[in-house]
């Protein structure tokens, strides 16, 4: 929706796509459909005027120098050539084709990158494309990020209710998240969340933190645990003990819905994780367990325990998981019946929310081993971390064909060298991207999509899950026109134009097949994702600034008569992977993996002013943001001789990099921090200042990884650290 601003600009109504926080924005455009304003919609009833620095920054995204604007093919000599959209179109389908006929329709795959998933039309369109040739290749970043959450509804069950609103807790406890910078606490502070959680700070929320460094969030924690990373299990498995033996348990909850057995077995198992023994192997100060023990179990009445990144990204981290959310079932901290619903999803169809556990499902098992390491899909998702093995390994069902939408493979999966093998050893690879990325070099066809205010879109929405507070969505149109002269795609229309030319019809979203003859529009294909939920795409086009369904099921409804499922929370898996856990015999300064020893660990990290890789490319954050620096505490740059500014190498046991040293007095000392999304490929010559770090050079998956998920270590990676 435009609005008029003076004579020689307008105003556009939107929201920003960038990540998950879909915050809404009102744009000023000139008349030569230029973006030269943003400021943060006051009347989005959801973000109420927040935007943050990288949704601030669209002027010089959209129409910054770096951006590609047309189709292009490389030679054989490795140079690019312009191409038009419809032939590079025509040619990718005919080199896709013969793949397909020659090795079956498992040698071609997808991956979405984050760039893709806030795009919801080319969302749902990729598995649909797959769909029409019968094939499950499918990956994508979730895989990657915080997919034990999967792993641990399958293996200790879900409550059908779901948590109570931030507004009602008396307590949070988050476990390796930062909301306040990566909006990614979905459904928790993802929304305005520096003046939302202010807020409910001076309503009487009590607020933990555990994270090595003492976070934007943690700053307004009560208590802020630093540990070393990868302890996140030891915490939460040493709270479960303390809590269950202090008696600060729900026990009526307990044993109702987990049963006298499993909490046996829950007992028995973390009975090792004394407060000692973890205080001492996750550095933490002696008392301090109980302290958060007695404020989030025995003091508070409501609230929850979660998680994020940090701690999916670091070993053990599918323990982690499960043990988490186990604080939150043996304190009970779930939606009862009569409670008020507060969230529903508003983009999909609902069923009625009770109050009562829907057991272990083990889903995966129903897909059966893949070929690389044994793992399983979860849900329609492959799992990220193999698919380099996937493309590298011969035999039946080797990928020779790699469609790329929206993501940067080489700064992004764990094990650069063997992303960057498998990436060139491809028949094809085909990039949908607006930046020349260092996985775009490798590229056969480069096609560069129109970009957030180009495109009609609603906000981000995972299958079957409520994305946002409340019953919320929005609808976007386009508000400003591609540049004059360029040739780009819609990432949905790619998929569509390689089915028809290959003959297949697509089935969007399984429900409705396409005509495979003339295109859809952007709107059909979004009022298809909206089928059975309370919004529909017109009601969305009235409201501009977005607006929240009616919730019409006001209260949790009482479990089913009969109801019998329980959770799991100690399972024999994940009873063997606590007692490995606990048999780790590596100390703080003694770091072992592969026979070695390491003095520090290297952590993940958020940066500000980027979303992972996105904003590499964009001048305005570069300007602000040069590269990814080595953080470490100053106690530990000065005992290592090492100075700010200092470039360091970073050996892990796998790989070696160079990094630019900075200090950061909220980090814990022995670790470094140091962000992902990052580095140029081996045959680049750009100094570090340009480049950054490419921090996956030191991440194997072939030997550190989680078992369903394959999850690779990406956090909490022996490391040792010298000056250059």
């Amino acid at each position: 929706m435009a609005t008029q601003a003076d004579a020689t600009t307008r105003e556009a109504i939107s929201f920003c796509r960038i990540c998950s926080g879909g915050c809404g924005v009102v744009l000023t455009i000139d008349n030569d459909d230029r973006i030269v304003g943003v400021r943060g919609d006051d009347e989005n009833p959801l973000s109420r005027g927040y935007a943050c620095f990288k949704g601030r920054q669209p002027a010089a995204s959209h129409h910054g120098r770096n951006r590609l604007l047309h189709p292009l093919k490389r030679l054989a000599d490795g140079s690019y050539v312009q191409i038009s959209s419809e032939q590079a179109l025509a040619e990718i389908a005919e080199k896709l084709g013969a793949v397909l006929d020659t090795h079956g329709n498992d040698a071609m795959a997808i991956f979405l990158g984050n760039g893709g998933m806030f795009n919801i039309a080319g969302f749902y369109m990729l598995p649909s494309f797959l769909a029409a040739f019968d094939s499950d290749q499918y990956f994508s970043t979730l895989t990657i990020d915080q997919s034990g959450k999967m792993v641990t509804a399958g293996r200790l069950g879900t409550w059908g209710a779901g948590y109570p609103a931030l507004a009602d807790m008396d307590v949070a406890l988050l476990f390796g998240a930062n909301p306040l910078v990566s909006h990614a606490q979905l459904g928790f502070l993802q929304e305005d969340p520096v003046r939302t959680l202010k807020k409910e700070r001076k309503r009487g929320l009590k607020l933990i933190t555990v994270d090595p460094r003492r976070t934007e969030t943690g700053h307004f924690a009560d208590i802020a645990l630093q540990p070393y990373p990868g302890q996140d299990a030891a915490i939460a498995g040493g709270l479960i003990r303390l809590i269950l033996d202090e008696g600060w348990h729900d026990a009526d909850f307990c044993d109702r819905w987990v049963g006298e057995k499993q909490m046996a077995a829950l007992q028995l198992a973390v009975e090792p994780l004394t407060e000692g023994a973890v205080e001492r192997r996750a550095g933490i100060e002696p008392g301090s367990l109980r302290q958060v023990a007695q404020m989030f179990a025995r003091d508070a009445q409501t609230g929850c325990a979660a998680a994020a990144t940090g701690t999916s990204m670091a070993p053990h981290s599918n323990l982690a998981f499960h043990l988490i959310e186990t604080l939150n079932i043996i304190c009970g901290r779930y939606l009862r019946e009569g409670d008020p619903v507060h969230q529903i999803n508003g983009m999909g169809p609902n069923g009625q929310l009770k109050a009562q556990a829907m057991g272990p499902t083990r889903f995966w098992e129903a897909s059966g081993p893949s070929r690389i390491r044994g793992t399983r899909r979860l849900f329609q998702d492959r799992p990220t971390a193999t698919l380099a093995d996937e493309i590298l390994t011969p035999g039946e069902g080797q990928i020779r064909a790699l469609l790329i939408d929206g993501g940067d493979p080489m700064t992004s999966w764990p094990d650069q060298p063997k992303t960057e093998a498998a990436l060139a050893s491809l028949d094809l690879l085909v990039c949908i991207d607006p930046w020349p990325t260092p996985t775009t070099k490798f590229a056969h066809y480069i096609l560069p999509p129109m970009m957030q205010y180009e495109r009609a879109d609603l906000p981000m929405y995972l299958p079957g899950f409520a994305n946002w507070a409340g019953a919320w969505s929005q609808y976007t149109p386009p508000v400003i026109a591609p540049p004059v002269g360029a040739d780009l795609v819609e990432d949905w229309y790619v998929f569509w134009s390689l089915a028809q030319r290959l003959g297949r019809t697509i089935t969007y979203c399984g429900v409705k097949p396409l005509d495979m003859a003339t295109p859809p529009t952007t709107d059909e294909l979004l009022e298809t994702v909206l089928a059975g939920a309370p919004h529909s795409l017109e009601t969305l086009k009235a409201h501009p600034h977005g607006l929240h369904a009616v919730i019409e099921q006001t209260t949790v409804l009482p479990s089913d008569p009969g109801s019998s499922g329980q959770f799991a929370p100690m399972p024999d898996d994940v009873a063997d992977e606590l007692r490995t856990f606990i048999t780790d015999r590596s100390t703080p300064g003694q770091w072992l993996r592969k026979g070695q020893s390491f003095t520090h660990l290297l952590s993940s990290r958020r940066m500000r002013d980027l979303f992972n890789s996105n904003g590499r490319f964009v001048d305005t954050v570069r300007a602000r943001t040069p590269f990814n620096p080595a953080f470490l505490h100053p106690s530990d740059l000065a005992e290592l001789g090492i100075a700010a500014g200092d470039k360091i190498e970073i050996t892990s046991a796998h790989g070696r990099v160079v990094a630019i040293a900075d200090a950061d007095e909220s980090l814990r000392a022995g670790v470094v921090s140091i962000a992902h999304g990052w580095g140029d490929p081996s045959g680049s010559n750009a100094p570090v200042e340009a480049s950054g770090t490419a921090v996956n050079r030191l991440i194997d998956t072939s030997t550190h990884y989680e078992a369903i998920n394959a999850m690779p270590h990406m956090s909490a990676i022996p490391v040792n650290l010298r000056r250059l």
